[in-house]
Formats: structure tokens, sequence, C-alpha cells
């Protein structure tokens, strides 16, 4: 990016961040500041000059946003948080904020960071490195799943998509969401392999022919059987022990350890770019401050 610089908004986004996430304040207070950390994001995407003036309203900023790929998804959750974030700034607004106007602005929130990954699996498809799928699933479920959400309404035939949306389905939400989401698309997911023509030539490029041939050989008839197999493994130790992470405080650590990836072509550079922006600012593992709020939108302590 020609303008925007991580490392410059690194004290600005912790600032940010430790207000909405990390201390006891107003919901009304958090959401003024999500509006905030939200200019951030927008500076982001639209790799703007830091010393350029903005606001979610601008004419200009609407306008460049709608040159995106995807914009409406981005627009619906900008207007969702300048709605919510005008209305908390002013004093003609009387009445309390709830617990519930909190985590609707944040799933907004999270709709705008998962954005930047949207962007990235639009011009690098989803599934065609495995260090950059490794990374990928050291992020919170929840966005994960807002991502592959996404990308599988648009490219229903990707299999690596919906291999790891059956797992964030999982994790976001339950086993049985994810199990009744296998079931419905049964007809569909039964039609498809599990190693296409593509991957089987991928791994072959990788690993040589005959390892290629014994993955395709022990792989599942089809896409549907993939998916109830992993339910039932992965489903049970998830009911058993729980989730190894969470939020983004909770998978920091593994981010930290094994996520970050080596090389300097461009896929991995914006790659590494973009995760680091999502973790810029947060604080590892802290304990979780209201019983209130989403588990998935604040700190665990728990791993």
């Amino acid at each position: 990016m020609k303008n925007f610089n991580n490392d410059e908004y690194h004290c600005l986004a912790a600032d940010l961040i430790g207000d909405i996430f990390y201390t006891k304040s107003s919901y009304r207070g958090k959401i003024s500041i999500i509006r905030q950390y939200t200019e951030i994001i927008i500076r982001r995407v639209l790799d703007l000059d830091p010393a350029k003036k903005i606001t979610l309203g601008q004419v200009d900023i609407q306008n460049k946003i709608k040159t995106l790929t995807n914009y409406e998804f981005i627009q619906n959750a900008i207007e969702v948080i300048r709605v919510k974030g005008n209305l908390s700034s002013h004093t003609q607004c009387l009445e309390s904020l709830t617990p519930e106007d909190f985590n609707n602005i944040v799933d907004a929130l999270f709709d705008m960071l998962a954005f930047l990954l949207i962007e990235y699996f639009e011009k690098y498809e989803f599934g065609s490195r495995d260090d950059v799928m490794h990374s990928f699933s050291l992020l919170p479920p929840i966005i994960r799943y807002k991502v592959l959400s996404f990308l599988n309404k648009k490219y229903p035939e990707n299999a690596s998509i919906i291999d790891r949306l059956v797992l964030a389905l999982m994790k976001t939400f339950s086993v049985d969401v994810a199990f009744n989401w296998v079931k419905k698309s049964k007809d569909i997911l039964i039609q498809m392999r599990t190693v296409s023509e593509k991957a089987f030539d991928g791994i072959t490029e990788r690993m040589g022919l005959e390892f290629a041939n014994i993955i395709k050989d022990s792989a599942p008839p089809n896409m549907y059987q993939l998916c109830i197999d992993k339910i039932t493994t992965v489903g049970t130790t998830i009911n058993e022990n729980g989730l190894l992470y969470s939020s983004f405080e909770s998978a920091l650590p593994y981010y930290k350890k094994r996520g970050v990836l080596l090389g300097d072509v461009p896929e991995i550079e914006i790659f590494n770019d973009i995760m680091g922006f999502l973790y810029l600012g947060r604080k590892e593992e802290m304990e979780r401050i209201s019983n209130e709020i989403n588990p998935y939108l604040v700190m665990e302590f728990t791993l």
C-alpha cells in the first residue's frame, strides 16, 4: 500500500481497541469509539493519506467505497456503525444503549474486518496456498465464518471454502448448526469431488504423482461425506474440550508463534500486512469484562 502503514496507526489503534474492549465504560462511549476505529479501517481499505480528514458519511469516501468489488458488504456495515455511532455522539439521544446495541455494532465492525480478507481472496484464490490457509485458521472463528460464508455464496464450487466453512460454523455457532448446513446442502455437496483436478495437479506438482494418487484414493468420495466425517471427528473434540481460541485475544499468541508467513512475493506480503492490521492493538488472553457481551466479541482467558 502506498499511503497506509500499519505501524503509523499502532498507538491510535491500541488506544481505541483498549477503550472498546478492555475497559469498563458505557456502551454509549464504546459505540462512539467504534465509529472512530471504523475510520481507520476505511483508511486502510481505501489506502488514504494519513493527513486526509474523513468522516463515515463523506460523499467522496462513499463514492470511493462504491468502486470496490463487493462494496455492498462493507457499505452496509459502515451504515450500521455510522447511524448508531452518530446517535451515541449526540445529546438528543436520551435512552440507554444496551449490550445488544454494542454487540450489533461490533458485528458490523467484524464485517468490515472480514472485508479485508474477502478482497484478498478475490485476488488470490482461496485454498491455493497451504501456508495462507494455516495462518487464516489462526483468526477468531467469527471472522473466518464471515469471510467463508460470503465466499461460499460467490464461489460455491470451491471445495476448500466448504471444508473450512464447516469448521467455522462449528466453532462460531455449534456442531448442530454445521450439521444442519451440511444436510441442507447435501444435494450440492454429494456431487462435488473432494480432490478436484486442479487440486490433484497442485498436489502432484508439490509432492509428486504417487503421493497425489494416495491422497486421491484415500479421500472421501464426495464433499458431503467429507463434511460429515469432519463434523463427527472435530465436533467430538469441540464438545469434549471446548475451543482452543475464540477471540482475537486468545488467538493472538498462536498467531505470533505460527501465523506470520515467510516470503517476499506479493501474495505473502499482502496477506501478512492484512493479518498484522487485524491484530493491531490487540492484547493476549485478557479476562472477559462482562458476561453480558457476546464472548466472540471480547477477550477470553481460557485456551
